[in-house]
């Protein structure tokens, strides 16, 4: 009788730890099918800007949503930007420390040139495996923007921040890569190589040769128009969409 009882009790156990176990189940959630990125970008100027640019460094974060568990579509957008011209110069600056404040020589960036981009459209991707391909195609923004930095000439001068033109056009980008992805706790996590082109066929940009500054300090900038197309190559860190396990 006390065999019974006993056995009894350990298969009552067992039954409340499994449905326990059940109940505690994770269910699938819209969370699961986010996806991050942030890369570093290395920008290669294409046909007419490359007459006019070197090229230039910058950033990029992107947001995806995966409509189907499991499934290759994500809806994606990407926003980022890079410097593609700088001009350095030497000026003035009060510098600070334990021993007081003082006027020193710094050098810093005199005049700068931008690109930033925003852009929304599908990516497919390989959704497993070690090795993931993936390529997508965007369309949005592209904006530039030029600005002049002035510091003192001379001890105790007047520094001074100015913009000197902007813009912005319609522009697309088409790109492909490849992930190596490993498994979080069912999410993937990874590192991606990309490159993209992205195209902007009717631009208007400032370079240094659009730049002339006036005795008077006044500038008189003549912004170029044309195709301003750029080639990336992107470098980074990917979060992944969760699977379950019981997706597996």
């Amino acid at each position: 009788m006390r065999t019974l009882i006993r056995t009894l009790a350990v298969l009552s156990a067992l039954t409340t730890s499994v449905g326990a176990q059940l109940i505690e189940a994770r269910q699938p959630s819209r969370a699961d099918q986010w996806t991050f990125a942030f890369n570093v970008l290395g920008g290669i100027p294409l046909g007419e800007f490359r007459q006019h640019e070197n090229g230039g460094a910058g950033g990029e974060i992107s947001v995806g949503f995966q409509p189907i568990r499991r499934q290759p579509l994500v809806l994606r957008f990407s926003g980022g930007g890079m410097q593609y011209g700088a001009v350095r110069a030497r000026g003035f600056q009060e510098v600070c420390d334990t021993n007081g404040c003082y006027t020193d020589e710094v050098e810093y960036n005199a005049r700068s040139h931008n690109m930033w981009y925003a852009q929304f459209g599908p990516e497919v991707m390989v959704t497993d495996g070690p090795w993931r391909p993936f390529a997508f195609g965007l369309a949005g923004i592209t904006g530039f923007a030029s600005r002049a930095n002035l510091k003192p000439t001379t001890p105790g001068g007047v520094e001074s921040t100015q913009g000197l033109y902007s813009s912005t056009n319609f522009s697309t980008s088409y790109g492909l890569g490849i992930r190596r992805a490993w498994n979080s706790g069912g999410r993937a996590i990874g590192i991606e190589l990309s490159s993209r082109v992205t195209r902007n066929a009717k631009a208007s940009y400032l370079n240094e040769e659009g730049v002339q500054r006036q005795p008077d300090g006044t500038w008189i900038v003549t912004p170029r128009q044309g195709a301003a197309n750029v080639l990336g190559i992107y470098l980074g860190f990917w979060l992944g969409p969760r699977v379950l396990w019981s997706e597996r």
